[in-house]
């Protein structure tokens, strides 16, 4: 058997070392990633078209015509066809608005509500309409209150998503064949999906923690196995900043994926290296690289062919996270070969020299 880390498997372990400077720059300073509308909450509206879209023209068109917080603009094109995704957040007039309709149905809501209750409920409706402008009215109870509040709140978001859409497709001279989608979430449920996406991240990365120390039982392979996995997300995170991925409850899944895929091959080695009885250290590393290398590269061709069929038809969903872990594979074999490997070579060469001493 062949030894491919003979005397360099300690030059190699720089190799990461070094490559996770620029990546640290990338995803924390620049470009760095943002959260998604889904866990921020905002709006998101979603535009296909026949003609070509570029980003400066329609984030131009948007900022001359209307007064968009924090306005994101993606575009894409393909063979198949054009498309943007335009991300921002909700107008705090609406927000207020759809506030007080909120509290006014909340009143109303109890089976034994008191006449308190029904006062303070058309006076929410009737701030609702003030905010967004309509006239206050006398109504005869806060049913009727509610429900014209409620329809004065669809007509104001029907009619700035008719002008939004007109305005673009006029604008930018798109023609009948524009298609749009629009997506609506308020920042409660986002703030909400943004902590429990951080839980579940964090727990499953001390639950692999955990299996993987009370599988070893020893420090040094455990580190290594844990280390690799977080270069794993770092690469992955990479893909993000780089592409303009946003974080989000449709990336996060990649990303926890790229756990799952890390272990495996670390463990593969791992186990290979501790347990194995055939050859040196090095030619166990060795052999384990190649089924290594043959596995991960398999998965990335896998990966990139979806990649190139969603860019091409322009599936949002599967586009991200199939690049993300396309990245995330490309670090895999980073830390787990240069990385992982050299660590449990200088562990295992320590050790050796101690028998011996």
């Amino acid at each position: 058997m062949q030894d491919f880390y003979k005397h360099r498997y300690k030059k190699m372990m720089l190799i990461p070392l070094v490559l996770a400077i620029p990546m640290l720059f990338f995803v924390f300073i620049y470009p760095g990633i943002a959260p998604g509308v889904d866990l921020t909450g905002g709006n998101v509206l979603m535009l296909q078209s026949s003609k070509n879209i570029t980003e400066t023209q329609l984030t131009t068109v948007l900022k001359e015509n209307f007064n968009l917080s924090d306005l994101k603009v993606f575009t894409i094109s393909s063979p198949t066809g054009f498309g943007a995704r335009v991300e921002y957040s909700k107008d705090p007039v609406i927000a207020n608005a759809e506030a007080a309709i909120s509290n006014a149905a909340e009143r109303i809501a109890d089976s034994n509500s008191t006449p308190a209750d029904e006062n303070a409920a058309i006076a929410y409706s009737n701030e609702a309409l003030k905010l967004l402008g309509e006239q206050p009215q006398q109504f005869a109870n806060s049913k009727l209150a509610l429900a014209a509040a409620q329809n004065a709140l669809a007509t104001k978001n029907n009619a700035f998503s008719k002008k939004l859409e007109d305005t673009i497709v006029q604008k930018l001279g798109l023609g009948e064949n524009a298609e749009f989608s629009a997506t609506e979430i308020s920042p409660t449920l986002g703030a909400a999906a943004f902590q429990s996406s951080i839980f579940v991240a964090i727990l499953g990365i001390i639950l692999i923690t955990v299996v993987v120390f009370i599988a070893f039982r020893q420090f040094v392979p455990s580190g290594a196995i844990i280390q690799a996995m977080l270069f794993d997300i770092l690469a992955g995170a990479v893909g993000m900043a780089i592409l303009h991925i946003p974080f989000s409850l449709t990336t996060l899944p990649a990303l926890l994926l790229l756990i799952g895929y890390s272990i495996d091959t670390d463990i593969m080695l791992t186990s290979r290296m501790l347990k194995g009885k055939e050859g040196t250290t090095g030619e166990r590393a060795t052999e384990a690289l190649k089924t290594g290398i043959t596995m991960t590269s398999t998965t990335m061709v896998a990966l990139m062919v979806m990649i190139i069929i969603s860019y091409f038809y322009q599936i949002e969903v599967i586009y991200q996270i199939s690049a993300i872990l396309f990245f995330g594979l490309i670090g895999d074999m980073i830390a787990t070969w240069l990385l992982n490997a050299p660590v449990l070579l200088w562990f295992l060469d320590k050790q050796e020299a101690k028998k011996h001493f």
